[in-house]
């Protein structure tokens, strides 16, 4: 009898969780983000599929040289729209009917800021860039990055704002479709590393437009308030200038060993990174699902912000852990697929696979900054760690080349995860100070322990 009543027991204890897992899967954070996998996933297919074309028909010179004028404009493309798609997404998401002012506003920031960025990138050409990236392949890149690239950008921030996540896939998808389109119409230019920045930009311009579009007819048209353009400028230089860092620590050595060492010795290690990205996709897309209510959760502080950040990183751990260890098993296959002239991306590969498990940590460490008003604080440490990356790679790079590089983004983001903890437990002492509890308790508290 007492055997019977037990087994009832545990069933009845394993009905219940079963229902806990599959209400906790029903709910829209969840639902956002299994939009976001499917839509990056589609996104990271048409992104392999056009770049191991562009690879193999550009070849190590020629792909180099178009990746040190990617890694360019890379950096400075976070200042084209001066943060303020993040803007956007804060205050829409905290109430709806702001959305037309910020989205209008954003855009205009972004045709401005981007077209004067573009003249920035002509008059350093010559001091940062390899010879053989002309004038003309950096005006095309940079018309694709810092105008069109960002005005999509911009578009899919108005979706996410509102939570729209099914039109914000469909338009990532759209986007990069054309560029798979894109790739094959690279055997009619003689001139190849030219022609796929000819390509590389008409492919941005009319994702551009086809995304004005969509946002203006599903959300709301832009509407320009130009009393709120400078305060959203300022709101906006602290989520540029931490995306601005972030593309330092993450692509300033691309182009600082096409400078340095050989494009080819990019190339290298570009291929190897572009894997390390796609790693990424699960958890870039819970991150982009979860943006939003960061910013709800923060608007009681950073203990409830950290709180939902730590119910996500218990999981988010050990998807790092797991790819890690996956990429150094696989690395081998990447000259199989790249190609013979690739095979030391294998090696970079291998150097380069603890990533996930130390981005997967600060991709919610960050965002529990943003959603608590502390952006500035998210910038100065990324800020910090950009300054250490640039300075560390002038003495790696020379020395030993991708491998250098390698050395001193596992340095950087490792020394990052530590800076956002620290300031993170800081701000929760000083919180549950106030409140009257200890730190450990009010985290476990909300993180629902």
């Amino acid at each position: 009898m007492a055997l019977s009543t037990n087994t009832s027991a545990a069933r009845g204890d394993w009905i219940a969780r079963l229902e806990r897992i599959r209400q906790h899967f029903r709910t829209g954070i969840l639902h956002n983000a299994a939009w976001m996998l499917s839509g990056q996933s589609l996104q990271m297919a048409g992104r392999f599929a056009y770049f191991v074309t562009v690879v193999h028909l550009l070849g190590p010179t020629g792909y180099g040289t178009f990746v040190a004028c990617a890694a360019l404009t890379a950096i400075m493309s976070p200042f084209a729209s001066c943060g303020t798609g993040d803007v956007l997404i804060k205050h829409a998401a905290r109430n709806r009917s702001l959305l037309r002012v910020y989205f209008g506003n954003a855009l205009l920031v972004t045709v401005a800021f981007g077209s004067l960025l573009t003249l920035f990138a002509l008059l350093i050409r010559h001091l940062v860039l390899p010879a053989s990236a002309t004038t003309t392949m950096l005006v095309a890149v940079a018309i694709a990055d810092l105008v069109a690239g960002q005005i999509v950008e911009v578009c899919l921030h108005a979706f996410a704002a509102v939570e729209q996540f099914s039109r914000y896939t469909k338009l990532m998808v759209f986007s990069t479709g054309l560029r798979l389109l894109a790739a094959p119409l690279l055997l009619a230019f003689r001139n190849k590393p030219m022609g796929w920045a000819y390509l590389y930009a008409a492919s941005a311009v009319l994702a551009a437009i086809s995304g004005l579009a969509a946002v203006s007819r599903y959300c709301a048209p832009p509407k320009f308030q130009l009393d709120l353009l400078v305060p959203s400028v300022n709101e906006g230089f602290h989520f540029a200038t931490s995306v601005a860092s972030q593309s330092v620590y993450t692509d300033t050595d691309k182009t600082m060993l096409a400078r340095l060492t050989s494009v080819e010795s990019a190339a290298v290690y570009a291929v190897a990174y572009r894997f390390v990205d796609a790693a990424m996709l699960p958890i870039r897309s819970l991150a982009a699902a979860t943006y939003p209510e960061f910013f709800r959760q923060g608007l009681q502080g950073v203990t409830p912000a950290f709180g939902f950040a730590r119910r996500i990183l218990r999981g988010s751990v050990v998807y790092g852990i797991v790819t890690s260890l996956a990429l150094f098993l696989v690395a081998g296959i990447v000259p199989l697929i790249m190609g013979s002239a690739f095979a030391e991306s294998a090696a970079a590969l291998r150097w380069l696979c603890p990533l996930p498990l130390i981005k997967s940590i600060n991709s919610f460490l960050t965002d529990t900054l943003t959603g608590a008003n502390y952006q500035w604080e998210r910038s100065s440490a990324q800020f910090a760690v950009a300054g250490f990356n640039v300075i560390i790679n002038f003495w790696l790079i020379r020395a030993f080349a991708w491998r250098g590089a390698a050395w001193s983004s596992l340095m950087t983001d490792s020394l990052l995860a530590v800076l956002l903890y620290m300031i993170i437990r800081w701000h929760l002492r000083r919180e549950n100070a106030a409140r009257g509890t200890t730190a450990p308790q009010a985290a476990l508290a909300v993180g629902g322990e």
